[in-house]
């Protein structure tokens, strides 16, 4: 007797909706017991869902059920961004767009709507860059779409490619605003930026002279680039050099230009950040970079600090934006090219990145080599000549600063921290609200994921050396911030926005309390640090006396030590 066929699979109920550069799909199919109980098949157009499982009838009785459903995606997703979720009724499917662009309907131009489709009222696109119309109702998907002409295209591209223009936004000032109020309330330098300030000083006023060049004679521990400071010089000397020349600016002015330019700079890099935040995870996600940004201090303060890490600093955020836009190649070009010139242990962070990209299959492996061997030695031929120039030797100063403090352990000689000191000091005061969220991240936004366990995969490997300073961490708070900013737009979209009962608003005003005093002990905090930050300079403070007292009568008499004779 030959078996019964088992009967045709069946196409499960979905709804879906979207949100920023997210589209959500929940499949409806009870009984999942876990991943076992289906299959998933993704590529950059196309989702089949399959499911088998038993249903259970009154009567003991028991039956073989298989669900199928297969779609023809709209646009191209980013299959190794996407993620899954399993419940015991439904499994949820987070796609992740590979362009920021509105989808009006879930399957491509001309695919008939499945009739077990369903709009997801939860997830509407409020905060993506299409048109008024579109904002004022929820993002499902319409029942007669006729396939868009060649022109609706094109103006339906034009909508969705403005919200991510490079003309800037109010809210955008509140960073260089706050970077140079930092720069104005701290002016003065400490040791470790004193040779960059000092290089720009000298390419500023001595200009060609170079026998006369400070460093020749306070050489420091070791040798720097002076490829930031003469970038630095060329951008404030436009302004500084005709002032000066008139008598009207002073070189205690012209320090406080020099940070002026580098806090713009550093304020840009996180700008183009908060623009790739944006295009990837919506507008809520860009407006929580940028409130979690301003309650940060170390990075606003370092900002416009002349150190190396400042440098390296901006090229991880530039680094961070190519990542942001799936451009792993150009992120890799940026800080291959910050490795070689300003600082090595971006090594660090390059690494995990330039992996992972190979692992998910962005860049291939002679992609990979092409870009590091043509951006490494374009970097040598920018500063390798300009500082053996300038220090009087053949020098390749990033090289001999790795060798020094990775195969000599000289910073060793400077202090020792415990291996947790990043994880446990450096980076809870760096992020301030941002550590948690980040680290929430992982399970509150996991599109963002690689944005967490990259970052943290570099302080891993840099916590091996037991020198610490928080500065050194400075390239991994870019990625941190753009997973915490995440995760903060993804809390803010759980709570209710319009509760109806007692108790939903009860909840939805507590969250929003709690909310509102952790950004305003953050805020708190960074202007404690902006206090201390002032007074931490004894050494200009004391010269300030000194310069009031010079036209008192006597003269005053002041003792600043004995110099010890060989």
């Amino acid at each position: 007797m030959v078996p019964p066929a088992p009967p045709a699979p069946w196409c499960p109920l979905f709804k879906w909706g979207q949100r920023g550069r997210t589209v959500y799909l929940t499949i409806f199919v009870p009984c999942l017991k876990g991943d076992d109980d289906f299959t998933l098949n993704l590529t950059d157009t196309t989702l089949t869902f399959t499911a088998h499982r038993k249903a259970r009838f009154a009567g003991g009785m028991e039956a073989e059920r298989g669900s199928l459903l297969s779609l023809l995606l709209h646009a191209p997703v980013e299959p190794a961004r996407c993620a899954h979720f399993v419940r015991h009724d439904h499994v949820r499917v987070e796609l992740a767009k590979r362009e920021l662009c509105h989808w009006r309907t879930l399957q491509a131009a001309g695919v008939p709507r499945n009739p077990n489709e369903r709009p997801d009222f939860d997830h509407y696109d409020g905060d993506s860059d299409s048109s008024a119309e579109e904002q004022r109702s929820p993002a499902r998907p319409a029942r007669m779409t006729p396939a868009p002409t060649p022109s609706a295209v094109h103006q339906h591209a034009s909508r969705h490619t403005a919200g991510t223009s490079w003309l800037p936004e109010p809210s955008e000032a509140v960073l260089p605003l706050l970077v140079l109020m930092y720069a104005v309330a701290c002016p003065y330098t400490k040791v470790e930026e004193s040779f960059n300030m000092q290089a720009v000083h000298d390419m500023l006023y001595l200009g060609t002279e170079l026998e006369r060049y400070d460093h020749l004679e306070f050489p420091g521990v070791v040798p720097r680039t002076f490829a930031g400071a003469l970038a630095l010089a060329a951008a404030a000397a436009p302004v500084a050099l005709p002032l000066g020349a008139a008598g009207v600016l002073l070189k205690a002015h012209a320090q406080l230009l020099v940070r002026a330019v580098l806090g713009l700079a550093s304020a840009s890099a996180s700008l183009a950040l908060h623009r790739a935040v944006r295009a990837r995870f919506g507008h809520t996600s860009g407006r929580a970079f940028l409130l979690l940004s301003a309650v940060q201090f170390h990075p606003l303060f370092y900002g416009s600090r002349t150190l190396p890490n400042t440098y390296g600093a901006i090229a991880a955020a530039l680094a961070t934006a190519a990542w942001l836009r799936s451009d792993e190649q150009r992120a890799v070009a940026i800080l291959t090219a910050a490795t070689v010139i300003f600082r090595a242990d971006l090594l660090l962070l390059l690494a995990p990145l330039a992996l992972l990209a190979l692992l998910r299959r962005r860049i291939g492996l002679l992609a990979l080599v092409r870009t590091g061997a043509a951006i490494g030695v374009l970097a040598l031929a920018i500063t390798v000549p300009l500082d053996s120039l300038l220090w009087r030797r053949p020098l390749w100063p990033e090289g001999e600063v790795f060798f020094a403090n990775t195969v000599g352990n000289m910073s060793a000689n400077y202090g020792a921290s415990p291996w947790h000191w990043y994880f446990t000091s450096a980076l809870p005061r760096a992020l301030a609200l941002g550590y948690p969220l980040a680290i929430g991240a992982i399970t509150l936004a996991p599109t963002a994921r690689e944005f967490v366990l990259v970052p943290l995969a570099a302080i891993a490997l840099y916590s091996l050396l037991p020198h610490k300073e928080l500065r050194f961490v400075l390239y991994a708070v870019p990625p941190l911030n753009v997973a915490a900013a995440a995760a903060l737009a993804e809390l803010s979209t759980r709570v209710p926005r319009a509760p109806r009962t007692t108790r939903r608003r009860a909840v939805a005003a507590t969250a929003w309390l709690m909310l509102a005093l952790a950004l305003g002990t953050s805020a708190g905090l960074a202007l404690i640090s902006l206090a201390a930050a002032r007074l931490n300079y004894p050494g200009a403070h004391a010269l300030l006396a000194l310069h009031a007292a010079t036209s008192a009568r006597p003269p005053p008499r002041v003792h600043i030590g004995a110099r010890s004779q060989p």
